[in-house]
């Protein structure tokens, strides 16, 4: 299965190429790398895609210590790019007309197999543990702020989220902010 963060660049590719060779374009990521794991790490990966193509980027996270990582990161590879710690939905609360593609990879869903130290980052940060509804209104809500946030054609990914057959509903992250989407104007691409 093709991470979030592939998904997002294949949608840039095949829906909007046009971007590809325009610099200036805004890219918002929800849910800061967590630790450099190959293929997986989101923050670094869209940091240097973002870099080839002279757009402004920006990582937001709850956490501090994924904030601090990615400001290094930025700083070793020598661009100014932005790392914001904050509840993403809050930080895209605060936007206007801000971002042309966000992707939103913060608040787990719960598929049984977190870490122990997860949990206590959730615990610390959150006051709980990794639970599915809170993921589920973490999305929405970042989905619904969005509405004002993103520009004229917002690309959004929203990793980890899927149906399982065509007519299901959708799993993961996105049971509450994809069906949002889809009754208020968004479309899925």
């Amino acid at each position: 299965m093709e991470h979030g963060h592939g998904l997002l660049i294949q949608a840039l590719e095949q829906r909007r190429p046009e971007w590809l060779t325009r610099g200036g374009i805004t890219v918002l990521e929800v849910g800061s790398s967590r630790e450099p794991l190959p293929n997986q790490d989101s923050t670094r990966i869209l940091a240097r895609f973002c870099q080839e193509r002279d757009w402004r980027f920006t990582t937001c996270d709850m956490d501090p210590e994924n904030t601090a990582r990615a400001a290094k990161l930025f700083a070793d590879m020598g661009v100014d790019f932005a790392a914001v710690t904050a509840l993403g939905e809050e930080y895209i609360a605060g936007k206007r007309k801000a971002f042309d593609v966000v992707y939103l990879d913060a608040y787990d869903f719960d598929h049984g197999k977190h870490s122990e130290q997860r949990q206590q980052r959730y615990e610390e940060f959150l006051g709980s543990r990794i639970d599915q509804h809170a993921c589920e209104v973490m999305h929405l809500k970042a989905m619904q702020g969005l509405n004002r946030a993103g520009r004229r054609r917002c690309l959004v990914v929203i990793d980890d989220t899927w149906r399982e057959s065509p007519d299901g509903p959708w799993l993961g992250k996105g049971p509450l902010a994809v069906p949002w989407a889809l009754r208020n104007g968004w479309s899925i691409a």
